[in-house]
């Protein structure tokens, strides 16, 4: 049985890896225990289109890869994120967001030669490192905005890879994968130790 994070858990990390902006998305989709689908054998797209799954997917898969746990594309979090853009952001950031994700995929074929999803590893490296060099020159991704400040207040958009790392992050540590076996649970840790070497640990866990 995996751990199933609460709210408050949900948005620490959040904060830690986003650097303290939370959007308004996020925050109805934890009140609201959204969750990322086992299977979607059966499912089919409420917001994204195949081309837009397939991106999301992808870049999902670049964030977070399979390593001796799985990672966010294998736990169909490009999934949730479909979810979340057809149930959770309001009309008009849905709007945005699905706007964005379009125009990425058509800036990245034009100048790469190729869809995302085609590229090779280092082809997607490039346009990662590009995408977060952008995200950071825009002043955006490196916050420190308290534990749980909306992202949505920002005087700009928020950059595409920005919004797309929060809600990949977000559905990966809310997945049963994500909580339980990449942040080991332990539910009776032990003696507390405040600082303590990294390599005696081996891993984060979490509580």
């Amino acid at each position: 049985m995996g751990h199933k994070l609460n709210r408050r858990e949900i948005l620490e990390r959040m904060a830690a890896v986003t650097g303290g902006a939370v959007s308004l998305t996020v925050l109805a989709a934890c009140d609201g225990g959204v969750t990322v689908p086992e299977t979607t054998e059966s499912l089919d797209l409420r917001a994204l289109n195949s081309a837009q799954l397939d991106l999301v997917g992808d870049i999902a898969d670049m964030i977070i890869p399979d390593t001796e746990t799985l990672g966010a594309k294998s736990v169909n979090v490009h999934f949730l994120v479909d979810e979340l853009a057809a149930n959770w952001m309001t009309s008009q950031d849905k709007e945005s967001f699905l706007a964005a994700l379009t125009e990425l995929d058509e800036r990245i074929t034009a100048e790469q030669g190729s869809r995302f999803s085609d590229l090779d590893m280092a082809g997607k490296a490039r346009v990662m490192d590009q995408l977060g060099a952008e995200m950071v020159a825009a002043g955006q991704g490196g916050q420190v905005l308290g534990d749980i400040t909306n992202s949505d207040d920002l005087e700009t958009r928020k950059h595409i890879y920005l919004e797309l790392r929060e809600l990949i992050i977000f559905g990966y540590y809310t997945s049963e994968v994500g909580a339980s076996e990449e942040l080991i649970y332990d539910p009776i840790p032990g003696e507390y130790r405040g600082c303590a070497p990294f390599a005696e640990i081996g891993r984060a866990y979490s509580n």
